[in-house]
C-alpha cells in the first residue's frame, strides 16, 4: 500500500530507518532464526534501495563529467550506507516471491555479506576521491564500485 511506498524510500532519506531492520540479523551477523515469515515488504524495500543505488551510480557518472565533487561525495555516501545494511534486507525466507535473489545468498550468507562489504569499501574510496577533488581517482573508484555490483550480481542475482 501507500504506507509501504513511503517506508521503502525512508532509508534513502534517513539513517534512523536502518535501525528498524536490525532485528533481521543477530549481533554475530547471521540471519535470525526466529521463524517470522518474511514479508513482501522487505523485498519491496530492498528493490527500492537497489533502484536508488542504480540512480546514484548514474548521477555520479554525470557529476564526474561536470566535476561536481559534492554530488559525487553525497551519492557515494548513499551507496556506502545502503551497502552497510544490505544483508539485513535478506532475512531467511525472503528468497521467494517477486525477487531475483538467488538461493546462493542464504547458502553462502558469509560470501554475500563480504560482497556487500566490498561494495561499501569501494564506495568509501570513491567518497574520499570526491572529497579530494581528484577526478582521475574518482573515475577509477567509480569503476571499482561498478565492479563490486557486477561481481555480486553474477553470484547472487538471478536474471
Amino acid at each position: 500500500g501507500a504506507g509501504g511506498q513511503n517506508h521503502s524510500m525512508a532509508f534513502v532519506e534517513t539513517s534512523q530507518h536502518v535501525k528498524a531492520f536490525n532485528f533481521f540479523s543477530r549481533s554475530d551477523g547471521s540471519t535470525s532464526g526466529n521463524g517470522l515469515p518474511a514479508s513482501a515488504g522487505v523485498i519491496e524495500d530492498r528493490k527500492a534501495n537497489f533502484k536508488a543505488n542504480n540512480a546514484s551510480m548514474r548521477t555520479i557518472g554525470g557529476a564526474l563529467g561536470a566535476g561536481d565533487f559534492a554530488t559525487i561525495a553525497a551519492e557515494a555516501q548513499k551507496i556506502a550506507d545502503w551497502a552497510a545494511v544490505m544483508p539485513d534486507y535478506f532475512p531467511e525466507g525472503s528468497g521467494t516471491g517477486d525477487t531475483s535473489a538467488r538461493p546462493a545468498i542464504w547458502e553462502n550468507f558469509e560470501g554475500f555479506t563480504a560482497a556487500a562489504k566490498a561494495n561499501h569499501d569501494a564506495a568509501l574510496i570513491l567518497l574520499a576521491a570526491a572529497e579530494a577533488g581528484d577526478v582521475n581517482a574518482a573515475k577509477s573508484a567509480l569503476g571499482e564500485v561498478g565492479g563490486t555490483c557486477k561481481a555480486c550480481h553474477q553470484q547472487f542475482k538471478g536474471w
